[in-house]
């Protein structure tokens, strides 16, 4: 019965579908549906309709499509406003929340596999064979057999025939042994670390002690635990926190907050349509930042027009301000006798003046000229001594360019400094001998640093002695001189302070004529001319006044060679202390101090003879060199 009902529906399918209408399929979408209803949406069913869109994965050809990130930052806004999320976020006491240290425990487990009772790996790694090799035994059993008693055949086929059978049955497999072995090669091979246990003991360790990790297998051995403590911190369970990383964290998000809250409250705008009598919209945008004012023309009924400016002075404040001198009249009949007489003053005022604009005045010219003198007269002087005389002459010259618009400094500065005493048994002997010039250029990087490069030579302008020897010279002009370039950077902390330091500097000591000079008495090797070294500088400048009329100069210069000994620092100090007496004339006490590695001077005993070394040569040794002057100075400045 069920088969002929089937058959039957079967047929009526076939009867209907003939007598459709020929002609091409149509798919039904909602552009084929007749007469659609009206799109009407909700908030809410809006919000759905639009999160659904959002989640189709292929209806967006990119993930990061505009459209796309504005559609999702409206369903946000949809969901909460943003003064919502404000007040919140303002109101939060970020500062309420307690945090204590607290220990917790990390943990990691990893699989095992044991290659026997005691001998076991980590199965992290996948493996493309068992790791082990197989060896095989096989137990012979072998028979005694009398083959005098065996005949020997007539052909070869029989005599084959023969020794299998003779072979079978004295020669017979007993038994096979099987021995299994970890394959160690082919661990190391993996990179696989193989371990042994022994008396709850993993040898070799899984971690190392200084890890402070412990090591811990589960009841069935199966699987290997490492745990580690470590110290949080943990908010009270009354705030939103967990595990914070720093006590500063809320101070600093409450901080954060407020920067974007006052970042978005000054970006985001209000649309204000203003409306005239016509009604006609101007846009204003209302926004924070712009004090600008403009003009707007407002009209009545009677079609008279005055001007009105709007400004914005924040985001919800509109400013309205009338403009001057705004006149409405209208025709009206008047007796002559009410016509009021109006008199007028004319406008007057001062002529603005362009100021003069300045010359700039790129060189500046120094010089300074002082001479000191000391002076002690004996006569007839029971206790014994003699007169002296003593002066010394210190000339410095600058000249300084200055560019303020390029930010550019060069300065050029020189100095001569001699000076000699003089008694009536030894004459005129010198005791200070110095020439130095000095080439910096400057160039502003940031306020009170500059980009630096320098150029500094010293030498001297006499001979110098070693009295009482007074036949052989030690030192003259260019011998030694000393120069150094270098560059870096020049920091002003304040004024008459300076410090300059050129990482990267090149020294020069030379001694031209070394026929008549020791040159190794300056640092320079016998048989060389010059010393070349390559290493930092750093010269500290300064000048302050410490009483009325005292002033104080410091000058620094140190020296380090980055090739050979670095901690060895060569030092040139001079400290100037000056008190002025009048215009002209000032008290003068001069120190300079010289340290260098490189010059080194003969050790003497108490007897006054040079300590010999054991190959019979003077024993030398490195040396702090002091000069001191005080007198009466006479200066002259241009």
């Amino acid at each position: 019965m069920y088969h002929k009902w089937f058959l039957l529906s079967a047929g009526l399918v076939l009867c209907f579908s003939s007598f459709s209408a020929p002609g091409k399929e149509k798919s039904i979408t909602d552009d084929n549906l007749p007469n659609p209803d009206p799109i009407v949406f909700t908030p809410a069913s809006a919000s759905a309709y639009i999160i659904s869109l959002i989640g189709m994965e292929k209806l967006w050809r990119s993930e990061k499509d505009t459209l796309k990130f504005s559609l999702s930052r409206l369903i946000d806004h949809f969901g909460e406003p943003f003064d919502s999320v404000r007040s919140r976020l303002s109101a939060f006491p970020y500062l309420a929340s307690e945090f204590a240290l607290t220990d917790l425990v990390r943990s990691d487990t990893l699989p095992l596999r044991w290659l026997d009772k005691s001998v076991f790996i980590i199965d992290t790694v996948a493996l493309e064979k068992d790791p082990f090799i197989k060896h095989q035994t096989l137990i012979m059993r072998t028979l005694e057999v009398d083959t005098s008693t065996f005949a020997l055949p007539d052909t070869i086929t029989d005599l084959r025939a023969m020794i299998d059978s003779l072979f079978k049955s004295t020669i017979r497999v007993r038994d096979t042994i099987t021995e299994v072995f970890i394959d160690y090669k082919y661990l190391e091979a993996k990179n696989i670390r193989v371990f042994r246990k022994e008396n709850a003991e993993i040898i070799p360790p899984v971690l190392p002690p200084e890890t402070g990790k412990t090591v811990a297998l589960t009841a069935d051995s199966s699987k290997m635990i490492i745990s580690e403590f470590y110290q949080v911190l943990m908010a009270n369970p009354e705030s939103p926190f967990y595990i914070v990383p720093g006590r500063r964290m809320p101070d600093s998000l409450m901080h954060a907050v407020e920067t974007l809250l006052a970042h978005t409250y000054a970006r985001d705008s209000i649309l204000l349509q203003i409306n005239n009598i016509e009604g006609r919209k101007i846009p204003f945008w209302l926004t924070t930042g712009k004090d600008n004012l403009y003009r707007f023309w407002v009209k009545n009924s009677e079609n008279d027009s005055i001007t009105i400016w709007l400004g914005n002075p924040s985001k919800y404040d509109i400013t309205m301000i009338l403009e001057e001198d705004v006149s409405v009249e209208r025709m009206q009949k008047i007796s002559a006798a009410d016509i009021p007489i109006t008199t007028t003053r004319p406008n007057r005022a001062l002529a603005k003046l362009k100021p003069l604009e300045e010359i700039p005045v790129l060189w500046y010219y120094g010089f300074i000229s002082s001479f000191s003198m000391n002076q002690n007269y004996l006569a007839n002087w029971s206790r014994g001594g003699q007169s002296s005389l003593s002066g010394m002459l210190d000339v410095r010259a600058e000249a300084r360019y200055t560019n303020k618009e390029t930010k550019e400094t060069w300065t050029n500065s020189g100095r001569l400094r001699y000076g000699s005493i003089w008694n009536r048994e030894q004459g005129i002997r010198t005791s200070t001998d110095n020439v130095e010039f000095n080439s910096q250029y400057n160039r502003v990087l940031i306020n009170k640093l500059d980009f630096s490069s320098v150029f500094y030579g010293k030498t001297q302008i006499a001979k110098g002695f070693n009295f009482p020897n007074d036949s052989v010279a030690v030192s003259k002009f260019l011998n030694p001189g000393t120069f150094t370039v270098g560059m870096g950077v020049e920091y002003k902390p304040f004024k008459e302070t300076l410090i300059n330091f050129s990482t990267l500097s090149y020294k020069n000591t030379f001694v031209l004529d070394t026929a008549n000079i020791n040159q190794a008495a300056h640092g320079v090797a016998a048989g060389k001319r010059s010393k070349q070294e390559m290493g930092g500088q750093l010269v500290i400048r300064n000048k302050i006044s410490i009483l009325d009329g005292m002033n104080v100069s410091n000058s620094i210069r140190l020296f380090s060679n980055y090739l050979d000994k670095p901690q060895n620092v060569d030092v040139d100090w001079e400290m100037s202390i000056e008190r002025e007496i009048n215009w002209f004339f000032t008290i003068l006490l001069n120190m300079h101090l010289i340290y260098d590695d490189d010059i080194r001077f003969p050790v003497m005993d108490n007897e006054g003879n040079a300590v010999l070394l054991p190959d019979g040569k003077p024993k030398k040794v490195a040396k702090t060199q002091f000069n001191q002057f005080l007198g009466i100075t006479l200066s002259l400045r241009i």
